[in-house]
């Protein structure tokens, strides 16, 4: 099946980054060479923030994030590129930086 991946048995769709939206805000501020990621967004087990990663035309970072854990991470600056969240219920979400 073209578009889609398969994992554990499972098919699994191509995902297409949206952009933030209210409820998926991702906020970034600059603190000495970092940025400091935050996001205003329920983290229960059953809707939750998956992952934070910071993509950049020659690098990827990603912060698994957990249920009931607060969404705050740090990533060292390299340069212009993406964020990108993933919302257990809502999918992927994109933001510049």
């Amino acid at each position: 099946m073209e578009g889609h991946f398969s994992c554990c048995g499972i098919i699994l769709p191509k995902q297409e980054a949206e952009s933030t939206d209210e409820v998926h805000s991702i906020w970034v501020e600059t603190i000495d060479d970092e940025y400091s990621i935050t996001m205003q967004h329920p983290m229960n087990k059953e809707h939750y923030i998956s992952f934070i990663a910071y993509v950049t035309s020659d690098s990827v970072e990603i912060m698994k994030l957990y249920p009931e854990q607060d969404i705050s991470s740090r990533f060292r600056k390299k340069g212009h590129g993406f964020l990108y969240a993933y919302c257990n219920r809502h999918g992927l979400f994109r933001k510049n930086i």
